[in-house]
């Protein structure tokens, strides 16, 4: 137990250094576009909702419905007037026939939508009559433009109506789409301005400016449908980007007269599998001490899997080898030919065997007449065969005699004969 104590202990030890040494490792950020309201990632929306919420003068809330189904519920609660604005914020927006639908139905309603995307589909470009142009967004760009301090893309309010004319600087790469060929209906609120400088023959250094639409809103209805082609400033980024949050505030001062509500229904998280591991593998401390409790876990299975206690051995009763050994013996012998070794091997147990059991030296050979006369008295043998076989075992004992097999096999049965008596 107190091994097992200290490997616990161990365990936990290192289990915590590590947690410890990921939690003050530099952080990484991932530069990927979720406008997820649990992401805090740069192009996440879990900072821009909060401040949203916080400073949006009603209601604000995160909902994972599409178009279809808001108006849906619209239907069923039989109101004629939505009460809420809608917010969607993607990369790429692409509804379908049944969205647009709704979409438009919402807005004849009274409810005002916001669609923020840098790519919309053609359906809904041809019912909104506009175009928008698209350009791939590269997150080493923005790197490399942030980090030699270039100068900013310039972003100009249009709607004087509401808000003054202001500038707001922003790194090209997050802002590379704009409009273009709008309806005479839709109403510009922003414009991106580039400068270019140029010299004539004369060698005089001529300035032109042009500007792109980057926000325009149509009316339809009771309502309006506003389009923005700068999606990653309604981001965590964007909203802490300098002070250029008071822009976005200027788009979002339109849906200020109704509760606003954000889909996510059409960003590029919907549709992925929402693991309660989510947080934990979002965080490198946390995946990685999850990982390692895995392991850990499954290293403890495999080592503790085997018996703690030793297997009691199978303690077996004794056999008998004597006539196994004596067996192989004789059929070495037997190999060799060896006949008369045999025999003097057989007739040294003989002798033992009588010393033993009836103590007669029968290696005496003085007098085999007496003592033949002794075994026939102690086996009930007759004398005259008792004497005959010792006088016959006597030369091969001594190697004066040599047998063969035949003889071997006589000498050996009557020795077994004596033995038999006693």
């Amino acid at each position: 137990m107190k091994g097992s104590r200290l490997y616990i202990i161990f365990i936990l030890l290192f289990l915590v250094i590590l947690f410890i040494f990921e939690h003050n490792l530099p952080k990484q950020f991932v530069w990927r576009a979720t406008f997820s309201q649990n992401d805090h990632q740069p192009f996440g929306c879990a900072v821009f909702d909060d401040v949203v919420s916080v400073s949006f003068p009603l209601d604000y809330e995160v909902i994972d419905k599409t178009f279809y189904q808001l108006n849906n519920s619209l239907e069923d609660e039989n109101e004629e007037s939505p009460s809420y604005h809608i917010l969607s914020i993607s990369e790429r927006l692409e509804l379908t026939k049944l969205d647009i639908e709704a979409l438009l139905s919402l807005a004849a309603n009274g409810s005002k939508i916001m669609l923020v995307a840098s790519s919309f589909n053609e359906e809904l470009s041809d019912t909104l009559v506009f175009g928008c142009s698209y350009e791939y967004y590269n997150i080493h760009n923005l790197r490399k433009y942030a980090t030699t301090y270039f100068t900013r893309d310039t972003i100009c309010w249009k709607d004087t109506l509401h808000y003054p004319t202001g500038c707001f600087g922003f790194y090209p790469h997050v802002c590379p789409a704009y409009f273009y060929d709008s309806d005479s209906l839709n109403i510009t609120l922003a414009e991106k301005v580039e400068y270019y400088s140029s010299l004539n023959e004369d060698s005089t250094e001529i300035s032109e400016n042009y500007s792109y639409p980057v926000a325009i809103t149509q009316p339809i209805g009771k309502g309006e449908i506003t389009l923005v082609s700068t999606p990653y400033l309604f981001t965590n980024y964007g909203m802490l980007d300098h002070g250029n949050a008071a822009y976005l505030f200027r788009l979002l001062s339109r849906l200020k007269d109704a509760p606003l509500v954000r889909t996510e229904a059409y960003g590029p998280m919907k549709g992925e599998q929402q693991s309660p591991f989510r947080y934990f593998l979002s965080q490198p401390p946390l995946r990685w001490g999850l990982y390692m409790t895995i392991i850990v876990l499954i290293l403890f299975m495999i080592f503790t899997a085997r018996r703690k206690q030793r297997v009691i051995p199978v303690i077996r009763q004794p056999q008998n080898k004597s006539l196994e050994f004596t067996e192989l013996i004789g059929t070495l012998y037997f190999q060799k030919k060896n006949h008369s070794d045999l025999v003097r091997k057989k007739y040294i147990y003989f002798a033992e065997t009588l010393r033993r059991t009836i103590q007669v030296n029968i290696e005496n050979e003085e007098n085999d007449t007496e003592l033949a006369e002794h075994l026939a008295h102690k086996t009930g043998m007759e004398k005259e065969k008792v004497e005959i076989t010792l006088r016959k075992i006597r030369p091969v004992v001594r190697g004066e005699k040599k047998v063969d097999e035949t003889e071997m096999k006589n000498l050996i049965d009557e020795i077994n004969q004596i033995i038999n008596h006693l």
